[in-house]
């Protein structure tokens, strides 16, 4: 009997023994530590989704604190990446699209599992980002729905994520997902992601733009709105992780208009059609590009503010081209647009922002200084905002009261004049918000913001 137990525990030993060593020599860093990374919680997280495209040795790596590979990235390149991540103390992770099948023991899902769980070993990750856009079901679903959801996750993490001390990141709709009026399934979310993403290509998955009109891939009132409901919803700030695209779109007009706004400006309006026989827009119309790529393509538009626009409502920079006599309009995140965005997600104390992607700012090799020193811009420094001082702020209050008295006034002087000039040409009085600039309706409960 107790030659029995001995060599049970000799058998143990050895096959304890050689699983070890066989992990260890499949790490792929030069030094093997490395992937033995211990998860780093950040007060700030400055997240980069890479693609695999650029060369990420390039990249301020000390100024990042976690790197998502996405599912197109080799493994090999993966590896690499996670080195390089692990040896500047930052987290790493890849990019699972979750499968719209929730029941357990279909076959499809099993094999999906069992892949993501392989691969999870083979990187050493320290996070999982399940894509859940597509499972959640953003565009339509019924509140059955809910409670599938919600069992799906429970037995992905029991069985195969938990055993592997792999958190989830999970990546979800810029608002959240409601049946039937029930939005508690982001709530129910929060016991199995350790963070909320939000994916900025959803702003335009299911846009409900029904005059096919081109518009801002991130759009700040859209932005606002689906913070404020997963708020409202029970999500605390320090949850949420918001995505912001480093790239646009580049709509080809169909047909488009020019009105004139508030102070004499041209705005033109591109109308990229709809699908033959449908009222679906024909989002063929629609090609994305990285912001490298618009650097690269119109270097002067990007560059001086007087060759591109600058929308005030949706806070988003645009340019007006023509290739070959056809009217293009690209929309984008420049300087403006972004700092908005970063300082919002500061105000708002969220737990952080995630660049969407990396590679659609440098793979191009342009010099991309300017933009990496907009994510390290002291707005997400650790300290705290510089404030003007008692007797600054008091000069600044004063000038302030006395310039908007002194504009009052002028402005009464000059409307009165305007006011008598129309009077005497018997032109008479326009209908009030008669000349007002034409924008869309927005609305809290339109998906179209």
């Amino acid at each position: 009997m107790r030659h029995s137990y001995l060599l049970t525990f000799i058998l143990f030993f050895i096959s304890f023994t050689c699983s070890t060593t066989l992990k260890l020599r499949a790490c792929v860093c030069s030094d093997s530590s490395l992937c033995y990374n211990k998860i780093r919680n950040f007060t700030r997280e400055k997240v980069v989704v890479a693609e695999g495209e650029a060369d990420h040795s390039k990249w301020p790596w000390s100024e990042i604190t976690t790197v998502i590979a996405t599912s197109e990235v080799p493994n090999k390149k993966a590896q690499q990446l996670m080195c390089t991540a692990h040896k500047y103390k930052a987290n790493f992770a890849f990019i699972e699209k979750v499968p719209v099948i929730t029941n357990t023991s279909d076959p499809e899902l099993q094999n999906w599992l069992n892949k993501v769980a392989a691969k999870k070993d083979l990187l050493y990750v320290d996070y999982i980002a399940l894509d859940l856009l597509d499972l959640l079901g953003q565009c339509t679903a019924d509140s059955s729905h809910i409670q599938e959801v919600l069992e799906l996750l429970k037995y992905m993490v029991k069985n195969y994520f938990l055993p592997h001390s792999a958190e989830l990141l999970c990546i979800v709709p810029y608002k959240p997902p409601c049946y039937d009026g029930d939005c508690s399934l982001a709530k129910y979310l929060t016991e199995h992601c350790a963070a909320f993403i939000t994916s900025p290509e959803s702003f335009i998955t299911c846009d409900t733009n029904t005059n096919c009109i081109a518009k801002a891939t991130m759009p700040m009132t859209s932005l606002v709105y689906g913070v404020e409901e997963y708020i409202d919803h029970g999500i605390t700030p320090d949850k949420l992780l918001i995505g912001i695209p480093w790239h646009g779109y580049d709509y080809t007009c169909s047909n488009s208009s020019v009105q004139k706004k508030t102070g004499g400006q041209e705005a033109l309006t591109c109308y990229f059609g709809k699908k033959v026989n449908s009222t679906a827009c024909d989002t063929s119309k629609r090609k994305k590009v990285s912001v490298a790529d618009i650097k690269a393509k119109y270097p002067v538009q990007y560059q001086n503010k007087k060759s591109h626009h600058y929308h005030p409502i949706y806070r988003s920079d645009y340019i007006n081209v023509k290739d070959n006599g056809v009217q293009h309009q690209l929309w984008y995140e420049g300087h403006d647009s972004l700092m908005d965005k970063y300082m919002y997600i500061r105000t708002m104390k969220f737990k952080g922002m995630v660049i969407w992607t990396g590679d659609d700012l440098s793979s191009k090799g342009v010099g991309d200084d300017m933009e990496w020193n907009w994510i390290l811009h002291s707005l997400f420094s650790e300290g705290e905002i510089q404030e003007h001082n008692l007797n600054m702020a008091g000069t600044v209050a004063g000038i302030s009261v006395g310039c908007f008295v002194l504009g009052s006034l002028l402005g009464f002087a000059l409307g009165c004049g305007i006011m008598r000039k129309r009077m005497r040409t018997n032109k008479g009085l326009r209908l009030p918000f008669q000349r007002d600039e034409e924008e869309t309706d927005f609305h809290d409960d339109d998906n179209a913001l």
